[in-house]
């Protein structure tokens, strides 16, 4: 019997994507070990390619395998609970196992090959390029990058120098392949001769230069000292270091230190508060549920001041004394500093960070303390759900109605979804936890399939904001084109006046929404894509949100060449602009897409906002929830109807939502909050609700609407969208893919529909045209089925086709 390790591709596209057996050699019989990346020949060529082992077994069949060539790490990259998330992921989003690992894994963590080219025994004369080659090695001890040595021989026909020295056994050429993003390590000095020696030396006047003596008495106190942080405390050159560890006095070595994002933070040390009596009663459960072990599921609806963090944090602060581990999800990046500040207060170095603005070497570095087991709780966005512990007890999903939640690129899943897989896996509770959850989330909870807890007062006892509607169809009545009503204009005066802050929120970035020529009617749109193109003034650009495409605003318009072309609509940097103009004196901040592309800049932004007390903050969704600012006592939403004209069946759930979450900015502090909401429908149920903050009489009204349309939770939707540079061929397929649809939902599910294909909403980007099938099914398995036979019927019968086909279940967003 032989170990056989089954062997997953990496980078492997779906007709390659299958489990492949090697034989395990004898000197890695005692080192390979399932969730190891591996180095094994593929195809009839024999390339050398990075694999994941998957499983080890016993086979005696090994007459036609091929032998895994070198292993890459010392310790697994996945533990065993995730490789049973990347079976369950595969089948689940109809797609690869690289594409299900890659989540897992922290980006940049892939191989990197290097060729590397060794001089063998050369005889004979050598003339020209092939001499200055083999020269070129005998210099550099016979052994050399490739890309090093072409560099240095500068040849055109370098290659077929080599190929030629290789035939004639003068050089050997092998890959040698490692990850692109390693442990960060620095030089360090560190004493070899006993203090005691060096303090006699010292006193004995053996030692006469003072720079030596302050470099021995810094060691003397120190375990070990950076060779750069010496070379600057006390101002000397590394050659001096060099002549005290010819003298015996000092060694250099390597020590490995962690890139830590947190590194320059502080972190006020907090205690576990006393809860409120609705508080209480959520945590007893949850504990009981975590005591009980087997996977719970449970949803928190608390409204907006609540006191919901605090459950999180007692409740981790329970999961950590259990032995247990948990992680922590927000929606928004921009949450993640507050998050970070409230766990690192409580929890301390038991915290990791884990989300898409840190660095490479950062991200690689809290994967692997979490890995490692040096720390019990993970805080971060839809990629930490992946976070790779093995003893979790706990997962919350905070703001759990939140779209940011699903992944736009394959595999397209939803954090929940994983979530919920790994706490069936792994025994563990799942705590999705919202104002406004999802009517998904809200109807598994009404029918019993989870458990349903509420928190109906805010924590601090505090009223909820007092909130007015606005009908700004009576202000243009009245002669106000201002993008502010008059109301919303009287309290940001009386805030400014007051000292107390403003949020001022526009689902819109940008300073105006698209670009129209009042001559002809002619609206700019980008050459790739089928959107309108978007101003920015602070540079005097039209942008592409999709593709990123950008010219100059023009001064005439391109079609009929007159002037008469001009803004249309609002976007947050007008919004800013107008807060300067109307309010003199008023300091104003801005936070959307635009300003917040550093790595740093949501956490600067805000800590200028609530630091320097600035009067108004102006932005988009990213600052509508989450975020507890004591001095914010107004909030204006501005065209508060604007998603409801976006087309999409959760239209009004999100126009809900979003009102909802900013609304509950204001009052969270001792002074009551106000809210102006402006809008030209004051009659649509979901705006009427959020301003009370009726969540039970949305919910009410748009659950009967999804019921009579056949919309989720009622059935499953499942989008596919086929793209491609040739709008006929693209057709074509979409027509092939509905053939194959038809055929496979026949005899097997009558209650199926099956819509299109039509132009999708967006019908070209990034020069590609685009094609929608919609498929609304109740059977979710069956619904996987099929779409994994059509999507396997595709690409066996592509050809040379250059279409793409792209699956989501239960997408977020049907453009």
């Amino acid at each position: 019997m032989n170990n056989i390790a089954s062997v997953a591709i990496s980078n492997s596209t779906r007709k390659f994507d299958k489990d492949y057996h090697y034989i395990i050699p004898d000197k890695y019989m005692d080192t390979i070990v399932p969730g190891m990346r591996v180095i094994v020949p593929f195809g009839k060529s024999n390339r050398l390619v990075e694999g994941y082992v998957l499983d080890v077994l016993k086979s005696p069949e090994v007459s036609l395998l091929k032998e895994i060539s070198s292993v890459i790490d010392e310790k697994p990259v996945l533990k065993a609970n995730m490789i049973k998330l990347a079976y369950w992921m595969k089948k689940r989003y109809i797609c690869t196992y690289s594409d299900t690992i890659k989540c897992m894994l922290p980006p940049g963590i892939g191989v990197s090959s290097t060729k590397i080219i060794k001089l063998k025994k050369c005889e004979g004369v050598f003339k020209g390029s092939i001499k200055k080659i083999i020269d070129v090695m005998g210099e550099h001890g016979g052994e050399m990058e490739y890309e090093e040595l072409k560099k240095q021989v500068n040849e055109r026909t370098f290659a077929k120098y080599i190929n030629s020295l290789v035939e004639q056994g003068c050089i050997e050429v092998h890959e040698e392949f490692s990850s692109k993003v390693r442990e960060k390590r620095i030089r360090v000095v560190y004493l070899v001769k006993p203090w005691e020696e060096v303090i006699d030396d010292i006193d004995s006047n053996k030692i006469k230069n003072i720079k030596h003596i302050r470099i021995l008495e810094l060691l003397i106190e120190n375990e070990c000292i950076p060779v750069g942080d010496i070379v600057r405390f006390v101002g000397v050159s590394a050659r001096v270091l060099e002549t005290l560890k010819k003298n015996g006095y000092l060694e250099f070595g390597d020590i490995e230190v962690t890139r830590d994002p947190a590194a320059n933070m502080t972190y006020e040390r907090t205690l576990p508060m006393k809860p409120t009596q609705q508080q209480q009663i959520v945590i007893d459960r949850v504990k009981s549920m975590l005591g009980s072990g087997g996977f719970k599921e449970v949803l928190l609806h608390g409204i907006t001041g609540s006191g919901k963090t605090e459950v999180y944090l007692q409740l981790i602060g329970h999961c950590i004394k259990m032995g247990k581990q948990a992680i922590i999800l927000v929606p928004e990046i921009s949450l993640t500093p507050q998050m970070v500040d409230r766990f690192k207060g409580r929890f301390g170095q038991d915290v990791a960070v884990i989300h898409s603005r840190l660095s490479l070497g950062e991200r690689y570095d809290q994967w692997r303390l979490v890995r490692d087991g040096k720390t019990k709780v993970v805080v971060g966005a839809r990629s930490a759900v992946f976070a790779p512990f093995d003893n979790l007890g706990l997962v919350i999903i905070d703001e759990e109605h939140e779209n940011s939640y699903k992944s736009e690129i394959v595999p397209k899943y939803h954090a929940a979804d994983i979530a919920r897989q790994r706490c069936i896996i792994e025994n563990a509770v799942l705590l999705h936890g919202s104002a406004t959850p999802s009517v998904e989330t809200y109807y598994r909870a009404k029918t019993g399939e989870i458990e349903l807890l509420e928190m109906t007062r805010r924590a601090n006892n505090m009223l909820l904001p007092e909130v007015k509607i606005i009908d700004m169809r009576d202000e243009l009545s009245a002669g106000n084109r201002s993008v502010f009503s008059r109301c919303l204009k009287d309290e940001i005066r009386k805030n400014i006046a007051n000292k107390q802050q403003t949020i001022v929120f526009l689902n819109r970035r940008g300073y105006a929404s698209f670009i129209l020529c009042r001559n002809c009617g002619y609206v700019l749109k980008c050459p790739y894509c089928n959107v309108s193109l978007t101003y920015h003034s602070h540079d005097e650009r039209i942008i592409c949100h999709y593709c990123g495409f950008t010219v100059k605003s023009p001064e005439h318009c391109p079609k009929c060449k007159s002037n008469h072309i001009r803004n249309f609509g609002t976007g947050t940097q007008r919004i800013e602009e107008e807060v300067k103009k109307q309010f003199e004196g008023c300091t104003v901040i801005r936070m959307d897409l635009d300003t917040t592309t550093g790595k740093n800049s949501h956490e600067e932004i805000l800590r200028n906002f609530r630091d320097n007390n600035i009067n108004v903050m102006v932005g988009t969704q990213m600052i509508a929830k989450g975020h507890d600012f004591h001095n914010v006592t107004l909030v204006g939403v501005l065209a508060a109807d604007s998603i409801l004209n976006a087309g999409d069946y959760k239209a009004a759930e999100r126009t809900f939502q979003l009102i909802t979450q900013v609304a509950g900015r204001a009052g969270r502090g001792t002074i009551p909050g106000r809210v102006i909401i402006q809008t030209y429908n004051t009659d649509n149920y979901s705006i009427v609700c959020a301003c009370e903050q009726d969540y039970i009489s949305f919910y009410d009204n748009e659950i009967l609407v999804r019921k009579q349309l056949q919309y989720p939770p009622f059935t499953h939707l499942a989008s596919l969208i086929l793209s491609g540079v040739n709008d006929k061929q693209v057709l074509g397929r979409a027509v092939f893919v509905k053939n194959e649809l038809c055929k496979y939902f026949e005899n097997d599910c009558s209650d199926t529909q099956i819509l299109g294909p039509s132009r999708a909403p967006l019908s070209k980007i990034k020069n590609k045209y685009r094609w929608r099938i919609v498929i609304k099914c109740k059977e979710l398995d069956k619904l996987i089925d099929v779409l994994t036979k059509v999507s396997d019927s595709f690409y066996s019968n592509s050809g040379k086709n250059s279409v793409a086909l792209s699956v989501d279940i239960n997408p977020v967003n049907m453009l």
